[in-house]
């Protein structure tokens, strides 16, 4: 049977357009990404995971450490890359963030064409994937991007590879099929332990539209035939996994309590619906530069509406289909929600539904899901497989409005997210601002915790600066006790260091104060009047060079150098107290200390 030359011509033509619009597509994500990702900077786990990397003994057991009760060697070993070029190489992560999300949005293209073809209707999915703010903190936060980008990446290779699986006519196919399986599932789990999570909807894909229906045993029967010997495999490597960490990685789940309620409202209304529709449109700094979705309540309701109005009418038009991709993504998100519930929600409570990093894996399921509600799978496989959603007449018209509006909406949000990080935000000018310190003195500094908004407090000891500081290297010369020491102040400038506190009376002596030698001298002061864990300065003029001890209340004594001439010991103590005693160690040696203060270690103005 011949092929009408006109209409060959139509299909090529028609082919060609959609793939113009495919890379037009990719090319905008790709320079709206840049524009992210490169005006950002380095900010709090970002900095555990360097320092990580910085410190002596990092070998190949170091990939699979735990890190924050994540096993996450493909984390691990990107990180060692930008540790590799250099202290806080933030060109270079950014650089390899951005190739991470252009092959995302590749890969996540790539698997859609396998699944539908070449066809017009693969450009609103592959939209949907590249525009949608559905985990946008994986977008410029680095940290977060180490985990969710190779996931979203491995979840598109896992099913693109699969439906090959699925549809190869010979043996050598079917064997390159179950390697490519095999890969993208051990690259899904090194991702991060999010990686189980995507068995669910790919079981789901798997089940409801990759093997022929019929009767539930019938049809349980063709799903162990067609996909037994690849799964028995792909169960062995993530029952494997799963031992490995129960082993080895502590649990995320504590016994707290989880605002149950209010997390999965906020999961489906504040971050999950608004980012399909083009939402939130607004954001809340909660940790700057972090924000969080903080749309209008009546957004938040409308966005609701709309996607289940847009369910609503998928359902009606091809109702296996639908109902299998709703099925998925319901499937995913209720898994989601539990391990929300169960971890992240123990130490944030509803807060940790609107941080969107936890929904990166989400945005790949739900926009496959959109694509499989709507489009028949090439081969005309699947449920409901000669029936298309593509509205005529006026809905054709309002679909055209649905999605321009969308695209707005998620470029909007985009840009309107990406403002705080694009500033000089606290991290970012503190580490700066320390460096530029260190370089032009690097004499010693109080290793003393750092503002929140530059390193959280829950993350002690990293918001200590020898810990922060640590890709700088010897660079950094940070203590707890020591001479004339300096103090970074809240912009990360060092500063000449001074305790405000509880002071000691003068000692007897006229022009020394209490003399110090080889006999210990005690120095009354008020107990009741200091800090919680004070800082010590003592002034003193010292003979010589010596070495002194420093005890508190009889606990035990720290030696400590001793300087000649007129100088200021600092040491940061473990609680209150109420006489320190000092003697000086060095034979023949002397200190007259003038005064000791107890309180609050400070920088001089």
């Amino acid at each position: 049977m011949c092929e009408d030359p006109a209409v060959a011509e139509q299909l090529v033509q028609a082919r060609d357009r959609v793939r113009a619009a495919v890379v037009a597509l990719l090319l905008v994500h790709a320079a709206l990404r840049a524009w992210l990702v490169l005006g950002a900077w380095f900010y709090s786990d970002d900095f555990l995971l360097l320092e990580r990397v910085a410190r002596p003994g990092t070998d190949l057991a170091s990939l699979f450490t735990p890190h924050d009760s994540q096993v996450m060697p493909i984390g691990i070993a990107l990180t060692w890359a930008v540790s590799a070029a250099g202290p806080y190489a933030w060109t270079t992560a950014a650089l390899l963030s951005w190739v991470l999300q252009v092959v995302a949005a590749v890969s996540f293209w790539w698997m859609l064409r396998t699944l539908f073809g070449e066809r017009a209707g693969i450009l609103v999915p592959l939209g949907l994937f590249c525009l949608s703010t559905m985990g946008m903190d994986t977008s410029v936060w680095w940290a977060a991007s180490l985990n969710a980008l190779p996931m979203q990446i491995a979840f598109c290779w896992l099913v693109t590879c699969l439906v090959q699986w699925s549809r190869a006519a010979d043996r050598a196919a079917r064997l390159r099929c179950a390697a490519g399986t095999l890969a993208a599932w051990v690259a899904a789990l090194g991702a991060g332990p999010r990686g189980f999570v995507l068995a669910v909807p790919v079981a789901v894909l798997v089940v409801v539209f990759l093997t022929p229906r019929g009767r539930w045993r019938t049809h349980a029967v063709r799903v162990a035939r067609s996909f037994g010997l690849l799964v028995l495999p792909l169960a062995a490597i993530g029952v494997g996994w799963l031992a490995y960490y129960l082993t080895h990685a502590p649990s995320p789940v504590q016994r707290a309590s989880t605002p149950a309620g209010r997390l999965a409202v906020d999961l489906l209304t504040a971050s999950w619906a608004p980012s399909l529709v083009g939402g939130p449109w607004r954001w809340d700094v909660v940790a700057d530069p972090v924000s969080v979705p903080h749309a209008p309540v009546a957004l938040r309701v409308l966005a609701v509406l709309a996607v289940t109005g847009w369910a609503t009418w998928v359902v009606r038009r091809r109702p296996r289909a639908a109902l299998g991709a709703l099925a998925m993504v319901l499937a995913h998100l209720t898994v989601t929600y539990l391990a929300l519930a169960f971890g992240r929600g123990t130490q944030l409570g509803a807060l940790a539904a609107l941080n969107t990093r936890y929904l990166a894996d989400a945005l790949p399921v739900a926009a496959l899901a959109v694509g499989l509600a709507h489009l028949p799978l090439a081969g005309h496989a699947g449920p409901d497989p000669d029936r298309s959603t593509a509205p005529s007449g006026w809905g054709r018209h309002a679909m055209v409005v649905a999605i321009a509006v969308t695209t707005v909406g998620a470029v909007a949000s985009t840009v309107l997210y990406a403002k705080p990080w694009h500033r000089p935000f606290p991290a970012e000018r503190w580490v700066a601002n320390a460096h530029a310190s260190l370089l032009e003195d690097p004499g010693p500094v109080a290793d003393q915790e750092v503002p929140p908004l530059v390193q959280l407090p829950l993350h002690y000891p990293a918001n200590l600066p020898s810990h922060l500081l640590a890709p700088y290297g010897d660079l950094v010369d940070a203590r707890t006790e020591g001479n004339d020491l300096r103090v970074f102040d809240e912009d990360g400038v060092a500063r000449p260091a001074v305790v405000e506190g509880t002071t000691s009376v003068r000692g007897p002596l006229a022009g020394c104060g209490h003399r110090v030698e080889q006999r210990t001298v005690t120095i009354a002061l008020d107990r009741d009047a200091m800090v919680p864990l004070p800082w010590t300065a003592i002034g003193y003029a010292g003979s010589g060079p010596a070495r002194a001890t420093v005890s508190f209340d009889g606990r035990p004594g720290r030696s400590v150098e001793v300087l000649p001439g007129a100088h200021t010991l600092f040491l940061r103590g473990d609680g209150r107290y109420s006489q320190a005693e000092i003697v000086v160690t060095t034979p023949g040696a002397a200190l007259c200390v003038d005064r000791v203060v107890a309180g609050t270690l400070k920088g001089l103005p």
